[in-house]
């Protein structure tokens, strides 16, 4: 310690302002496979075909922008019965729909630049890339709307192929200056010489497009535009002519945009989007005139684009390019989601090189073999085929220009299939894949190339192309990359009464993990993921007080002894000549006691066995001593730079895991990948999959699924995963180390919703913690967890009412500070809070919607008066309301059980009247069309999960039991909100000291029991043989006790061992035998003594003994005095706790109440006034539907309108916008989960564990090892403090977790001595 302070202290709080291959099937791997051949088959047609169609209606609409009247050639004459009609605002409508087609990507970037610098990210303004890509907008804009008008459709694509003139000129220019380089040879340089002739033959055949047409023809007028747009675009198309070379030279930053090595800011994007807007613009204007449309004013274009209607072919114009922009985003996307896949289209079927060449050959087909469907589909338009207009009385049979078009064509083909062309890259290479940042749309096949570079390779540069690389091969090269990839990971359990099955199912899993890690330690491939492992787990309550011989002692409890057994059993570890088990050392620790044991593979288990009498119990405690423990201890407390530290807490994760859990190691290791992949990720979860036997947990195996499917999927997508799971989430320790997080975690209850808050779902809390201090959780479904699920109807509803009301505390927490959650994370956006708040407010509408369901369903399935009905079910409602304010939890459960078993045979006539009213209604009718969508969506999300398809087989339990747990558990869990214990009122009666209440039934009850058994005790002459019995007992116990009194025993106490609690209470409170100092010496001693008899046991003798190091053990001891020390509270504090619990359960419950009466009553009355406060909707004209006559009881169709009631269609309204929003949020997560699936295949490989027998050597070194855990001198030796590396530049990052709290301790000490110096 330095000056008094503790390190492991430092975290703060403030308040605001491949192991075994992958678990797919052989059959998921075949179906994987094939569909990734079939999804790149599609996404490559989609790419090429589509680049073809844009291109040609891109020049369809350019060429058809000066008029032509009088069109000749073969095709114009076959055709002409294609009439085509234009205006002056048809002419218009083609000027704005190429405006629309190249400008509205960037008006999308510029608006979205400008939201972002308007909240602060802005960024140093990158001028070469403006630059470039205004210069790009101008070349496109000048041939697009005054070069292509003049140009047929055949020399219009052969021009397009000639924009790769700049990057043949480099080319030449590179091969000619190295040729000229002092030092070399003169046959060097005749041999680079000739290498350069061919691409400097290339460069003029291009430089003659921007001549070779005014030689031709005197009809061509453009004769200066075409060489500037020809060469601004070429220019412009700067990823062409920038590679890996011009890393570190003057284009550096054109180099790292190029491949992503560093993002275009927001201040950038914006001034880039801004000039090619205005450049676009302004070209356009600029060729209105100079093409001489004389006649075009501004009012033909604002009523081309305002006046919308689809029988005039300005409005089909503006259609087509809305069109052409939604195709190029999806070719996009399509691009990245190849890249994604590593799967990138051939280089010579990629639309840069092959695109030209296939629309070249159609127009050339289309022009010499007529087909009129092409004249008449475009005459809709106001737009004609143009087929070559030029040298149509030259002799010869080829025109004059032929020859030289289709060297152009030739050569642009050759240069995009050497720019698109696939690069090969080592496995053990990181690769990065890049797109180009700007979308292009009169020539989309430049943005959809996919650039890639490793950042392993060391390149050639243009300044240092002749130094020598360093020899990749090398052995003795220090690999720090490969060094950082080495994660440290604590898998942390904690268990308290578990099972023998729970145990043996955790147990399993934590082995198997052992296996992975071993193996994965010992592959020495760079590019395997390695990681150090350590697992811990934490026993609450894991002691209990035995006497033997009189004596009284602390003992592990049943469940560590049967934890004990099943872990010897599960290891098949022997014991040595002496008895022995090397692998066992038993701790004594400040806590209670320390077991540690080295795994089979080599892995450390550590075993805490809490003594609730010595350290707070229950789950957040034990999260809060791990979190010390292996975060402040072993990192904050080590001997090393802040660097170092840090790089540890980058490096270092914390596995949380129940007693019961289940899981492979490839879940964890996508849990590592993600976690690898974004450094804002603070915790990544993964699927829970609920097993066990019986109803209920059919019911949550439905509930889990959709849950995870729709809920999560659309947090992970549109935001941030709310909550992660302790029973298998994986954290970053710098995230829970960074302020806020931790030390608030340690926090205890003193306002009565801190105790629903902080102890009733201590998970939700903890992520919530980390959402607002700005780190993402994330969601891998790919990562398959198992635990047990409550089977009983009560435990079921006892887990959900500690649940319901903490999760809706953390969710509003979230929303009342959403300003700063939304500040401090950029994935909490405002759209993505009012979704939250969306689905909070009609969660707690639940009771009311399904109550009006349950009327007008049963009203409908059995014919009955709507006031009997509702009355029907307004008092067993209201009864349950009744008995959860006044009765026991137990008597509640009882009567929602019985009532959850009427209700599901209700749910049946449910089911028949939805499904006459589809009949009669027709599926188009609202409520109808909700329901039908619903199930077809629920359907659709299993299909697009086949390994959890049967879970929708549970729905129909689901089905059945929504009254129950949409009504009867939301209530029961609100009005027993102020229930903050696993059990039930009773426990708290007894916490606040006083005696509990029964109901007058319970009263009545035991009185006739307690009547009954006196009489049967008086009949069978019971009472006096026990009063005998008594008697000799205790004589026996005097006589123990003064065979004992030397030994300085407790006599009172032995004596006193069998009487009532009360008696013995009074006695010992006006017992005064011996001093007060002489006791608690005497105790003090008899602790000492006991601290080691627990080793004493039969089952636990055969383990070493070890001893905690100073250090530890004064952490322990700090640690629980300040944080977890036992709370104490007397009954007036407890009766003051209850209190406000009531109080605050009265205002929650009593307000959701309330508006859902007012609900219920409004859509019943609203029902009853049908006729006059309904909506009348007709799906469509002539809509039919089958109504049943008052008169005559019969059904008959009628075509009257359906009878919306306007509050009920609103909530169908936004539950299905929620379900909608949730549904594409689970496409996007199943993309993303594919992609993953699809990558996994990729990587597969043939995979066995190395059995490698162990040595005494070993054995001595594995024992070395864990007593080096124990009882070491130096912490960083004991630590596994080896592999770290130095990769930060600077320690004062202020990014730097451990950076912030060094920086926040330096300033306190410093404070205080400017106090100690005034003074």
């Amino acid at each position: 310690m330095n000056d008094g302070e503790n390190y492991w202290n430092a975290f703060r709080s403030h308040k605001r302002s491949a192991s075994e291959g992958p678990t797919l099937s052989p059959w998921m791997i075949t179906a994987l496979q094939g569909t990734k051949l079939l999804l790149f088959a599609i996404c490559n047609v989609i790419l090429t075909l589509g680049s073809v169609f844009s291109k040609l209606i891109v020049l369809i609409m350019a060429t058809n922008i000066l008029p032509r009247t009088h069109l000749i050639g073969k095709f114009s004459r076959k055709c002409s019965r294609a009439i085509v009609r234009r205006t002056s605002t048809t002419t218009a409508g083609i000027y704005l729909s190429l405006l629309l087609i190249q400008c509205f990507p960037d008006t999308i970037n510029l608006v979205r630049s400008a939201l972002e610098m308007y909240k602060g990210q802005c960024g140093r303004l990158i001028r070469s890339v403006v630059v470039l890509e205004a210069l790009r907008a101008v070349g496109l804009a000048v041939l697009s709307f005054h070069v292509f008008p003049q140009l047929d459709l055949g020399r219009c694509l052969v021009l397009s192929a000639c924009f790769p003139l700049v990057a043949v000129l480099q080319r030449s220019l590179v091969a000619m200056v190295s040729a000229a380089r002092a030092g070399r040879s003169f046959k060097n340089r005749l041999g680079r010489c000739f290498l350069a002739v061919p691409h400097v033959i290339m460069f003029l055949i291009l430089m003659s497009s921007c001549y070779v047409w005014t030689l031709f023809d005197g009809k061509f007028t453009a004769t200066i535009s075409l060489p500037i747009g020809i060469v601004c675009t070429s220019i412009g198309f700067w990823e062409s002519w920038i590679d890996t070379t011009h890393a570190g030279t003057t284009y550096d930053e054109l180099y790292r945009l190029k491949y992503a090595v560093r993002k275009m800011n927001n201040t950038t994007n914006f001034a880039v989007s801004f000039m090619r807007i205005a450049c676009t613009v302004s070209v356009m204007v600029a060729a209105v005139f100079m093409n001489g449309h004389t006649k075009l004013n501004a009012s033909h274009f604002v009523k081309a684009f305002f006046s919308f209607s689809t029988k005039q072919n300005y409005t089909l114009l503006l259609l087509l390019a809305c069109g052409i922009i939604t195709l190029h985003s999806v070719m996009r996307v399509i691009s990245r989601f190849l890249a994604a896949l590593d799967l990138h289209p051939f280089s010579f079927v990629h639309p840069l090189s092959i695109a030209p060449l296939l629309a070249y050959g159609y127009v050339r087909y289309a022009c010499q073999s007529p087909t009129c469907w092409i004249a008449r589909r475009l005459a809709k338009f106001g737009l004609r085929w143009v087929c070559d207009q030029w040298f149509q009385n030259h002799q010869g049979s080829t025109h004059p220009d032929y020859y030289i078009c289709f060297i152009w064509l030739a050569v642009g083909c050759y240069r995009g299939w050497r720019l698109v062309r696939q690069r090969y890259f080592d496995t053990t290479e990181e690769i990065i894949s890049s797109m180009p940042p700007v979308c292009n749309g009169l020539c989309i096949e430049q943005s959809l190339v996919i650039f890639q570079h490793s950042l392993n390779r060391q390149e050639k540069t243009m300044v240092i192309e002749d130094e020598d690389v360093i020899d990749e091969n090398d052995e003795l090269r220090i690999r720090n990359d490969e060094v950082d990839r080495v994660s440290t990971v604590y898998g942390c359990a904690t268990m308290w009464h578990e099972t023998e099955i729970e145990m043996r199912q955790v147990m399993r899993s934590i082995l198997k993990l052992d296996v992975d890690h071993a193996t994965r330690m010992n592959n020495k491939k760079v590019n395997e993921l390695r990681y150090r492992l350590e697992i811990h787990i934490f026993f609450d309550d894991a002691w209990e007080d035995i006497v033997e011989d009189g004596m009284e002692k602390r003992q592990p409890n049943e469940y560590f002894n049967m934890f004990f057994d099943l872990l010897n059993d599960m290891t098949g570890e022997k014991l040595n000549e002496e008895g022995k088990m090397e692998t066992r050392i038993l701790v004594n620790t400040p806590y209670g006691g320390r077991l540690v044991v080295k795994l089979p593979s080599g892995t450390l288990l550590f075993v805490h066995l809490k003594d609730k009498k010595m350290i707070r119990h229950k789950k957040r405690w034990s999260q809060v001593m791990y979190m010390y423990y292996l975060l402040g201890h072993r990192i904050m407390d080590c001997p090393l730079s802040i660097e170092d530290r840090q790089q540890m807490a980058d490096n270092t994760f914390i596995l949380a895991i129940d007693g019961d859990s289940k899981f492979e190691p490839d879940a964890l290791l996508r849990l590592l990948h993600l976690m690898n992949a974004k450094s804002d990720i603070g915790c990544a979860c993964g699927r829970i999959h609920p097993i066990g036997n019986g109803i209920m947990v059919w019911y949550q195996k439905f509930e889990y699924a959709i849950a995870h499917w729709f809920q999560k999927a659309a947090e992970h997508v549109f935001g941030c995963v709310l909550c992660a799971p302790g029973c298998f989430s994986l954290f970053r320790a710098s995230a829970l180390m960074d302020d806020n997080i931790m030390h608030k975690y340690t926090k205890t209850a003193s306002e009565p919703r801190h105790y629903v808050q902080y102890d009733q779902g201590e998970d939700r809390w903890l992520s919530t913690l980390l959402l607002k201090q700005g780190y993402r959780i994330e969601y891998a479904a790919a990562s398959d967890a198992e635990t047990y699920a409550p089977e009983g109807f009560e435990e079921f509803f006892n887990q959900r009412r500690r649940w319901t009301p903490s999760s809706i505390a953390n969710t509003v927490d979230l929303l009342m500070d959403y300003k700063r959650a939304s500040e401090n994370n950029d994935a909490i956006s405002y759209a993505y809070i009012a979704y939250q708040f969306l689905v909070i407010f009609f969660s707690m509408l639940g009771p009311a919607i399904i109550f009006t369901m349950l009327v007008f369903a049963q009203v409908a399935a059995f014919g009955l008066n709507g006031n009997d009905v509702m009355w029907y079910n307004i008092i067993p409602i209201g009864l349950f309301i009744l008995l959860c304010f006044t009765t026991e939890s137990n008597i509640q459960l009882i009567y929602a059980k019985y009532m959850s078993i009427a209700y599901a045979f209700v749910m049946l006539a449910v089911l028949v009247a939805t499904s006459s009213q589809i009949v009669l209604e027709t599926v188009v009718a609202p409520t109808s069309l909700f329901i039908v969508t619903m199930v077809g969506i629920f359907f659709f999300a299993a299909c697009l999960h086949p390994k959890e398809f049967t879970n929708i087989i549970h729905g129909i339990v689901f089905f059945l039991m929504i009254p129950s747990t949409y009504v009867f558990l939301t209530l029961y869990s609100l009005i027993n909100l102020n229930v903050i214990t696993w059990g039930t009122r009773e426990a708290v009666a007894k916490a606040t000291g006083q005696k509990t209440k029964k109901a007058p039934m319970e009263q009545a009850i035991d009185a006739v029991v307690a009547l009954l058994k006196k009489g049967f005790r008086l009949i069978s002459c019971r009472e006096k043989k026990e009063h005998e019995e008594k008697r000799v007992k205790k004589m026996q116990k005097m006589e123990f006790a003064l065979r004992n009194i030397e030994n300085g025993v407790d006599v009172k106490k032995i004596l006193d061992e069998d009487e009532p609690k009360e008696q013995r209470t009074e006695e010992t409170q006006t017992s005064t035998d011996l001093p007060v100092a002489e006791g608690e010496k005497q105790k003090k001693a008899l602790q000492k003594a006991n601290r080691y008899v627990w080793m004493t046991s039969h089952n636990l003798k055969v383990c070493e003994r070890g001893k905690l190091k100073a250090a530890e053990k004064t952490f322990w001891n700090e640690l629980i005095e300040t944080y977890l020390k036992p709370i104490k509270t007397t009954p007036a504090e407890m009766k003051e706790v209850a209190d406000g619990l009531a109080s605050l359960r009265n205002q929650i419950a009593f307000t959701i109440l309330l508006v859902n009466a007012l609900l219920a009553l409004a859509i019943i009355l609203i029902q009853r006034h049908k006729n006059v406060l309904s909506i009348k909707y007709v799906p469509h004209k002539g809509f039919k539907w089958t109504k049943m006559n008052e008169m005559t009881g019969q059904f008959e169709t009628t075509d009257e309108p359906l009878k919306i009631d306007p509050l009920g269609m609103g909530i169908v309204i936004f539950l299905l916008i929620i379900l909608f929003v949730q549904t594409i949020g689970m496409l996007l997560h199943r993309l993303n989960t594919m992609i993953g699936a699809f990558q996994e295949v990729k990587n597969l490989y043939e995979y066995g564990v190395t059995t490698v027998l162990n040595t005494k050597n070993d054995d001595d070194r594995i024992m070395s090892n864990a007593r080096m855990m124990i009882n070491a001198t130096g912490v960083s030796s004991g630590h596994a403090a080896d592999g770290y590396t130095r990769h930060r530049a600077d320690e004062s990052d202020t990014g730097n977790v451990l950076y912030k709290l060094q920086k926040a301790r330096l300033a306190k000490r410093m404070q205080r001595s400017a106090l100690s110096n005034t003074n």
